[in-house]
């Protein structure tokens, strides 16, 4: 195989010599012909015709060294093409994440210690590194404040191809959303008093904090944020119900507990002064 390969090679380079040399006379010939004639050609004429005449013997030139080593330069490419195809693939997701990492740091998409959502996947960030984002993740529904006890590990690259939420905008503090279900016919006016009574109480300890800090995101940003004060919205998802939003601030690390606190404070209040 490789004496086969090595006539191989001899016979291509020796027609290649021999190719280049007939076509190099022809064209020395050929000029040196343009050079004396004596038509009646001006020298601008002449350096034209040259030039032609050189393009196209390298034209020339170089269509013969691609049908004699054709094979041979068709099997190279599909080599390099296998290979920059392969080497592409291979590094794609690395590029990806590396890419993510540049518009999280730019972009101050997320930082440790923030609550986020990225491609159906929720919870802390407790670690990141230039490749990949750690998460411990968080429930759903009734459990959406709740750890799963589980770690999530997503590459940063998610970020160049998905929405990122991220729920501590506020920084320290969280804006918490609690939905209170009632009937139709109970009193949902009294109950509305109950329940913004009770938030009030629990969140006179840190709401002041919580208003200057809004203020200060206010100015750095250039934003009209929403108060802070606790507030219920009524809702009516169907004629048989009616659901008291409450919202407040909490700090990030009581919202599940302020949240448990302030259900069991109004279901006792509520219904124990029915």
């Amino acid at each position: 195989m490789q004496a086969f390969l090595e006539k191989f090679l001899t016979k291509n380079l020796i027609a290649t010599l021999i190719l280049a040399a007939i076509l190099i006379t022809i064209r020395y010939c050929a000029a040196y012909f343009i050079r004396k004639s004596d038509r009646n050609w001006s020298s601008h004429q002449r350096r034209r015709w040259i030039g032609s005449l050189r393009s196209s013997f390298f034209i020339l030139i170089l269509l013969g060294v691609i049908f004699i080593w054709g094979k041979t330069i068709q099997g190279f490419a599909v080599s390099v093409f296998a290979i920059a195809f392969a080497f592409v693939y291979s590094i794609k997701e690395l590029c990806m994440s590396l890419n993510g990492s540049i518009i999280r740091f730019r972009g101050h998409v997320y930082d440790i210690g923030d609550r986020i959502e990225i491609a159906g996947k929720r919870g802390d960030v407790i670690d990141i590194s230039i490749l990949t984002t750690t998460l411990l993740e968080l429930g759903t529904g009734p459990s959406k404040h709740k750890f799963t006890g589980r770690k999530i590990v997503i590459p940063n690259g998610l970020v160049t191809e998905n929405f990122v939420v991220n729920e501590s905008f506020l920084e320290h503090y969280y804006m918490n959303n609690i939905h209170v279900p009632l009937k139709i016919d109970q009193d949902w006016k009294k109950a509305k008093k109950i329940l913004l009574a009770i938030a009030e109480e629990e969140s006179a300890s840190y709401i002041e904090k919580a208003r200057k800090r809004i203020r200060k995101m206010e100015r750095d940003k250039s934003l009209e944020l929403p108060p802070v004060e606790p507030s219920v919205s009524i809702q009516m998802p169907s004629p048989s119900e009616v659901h008291l939003l409450l919202r407040l601030p909490a700090p990030t690390h009581l919202k599940d507990r302020l949240e448990q606190v302030i259900i069991s404070r109004f279901l006792e209040a509520f219904y124990s002064t029915k």
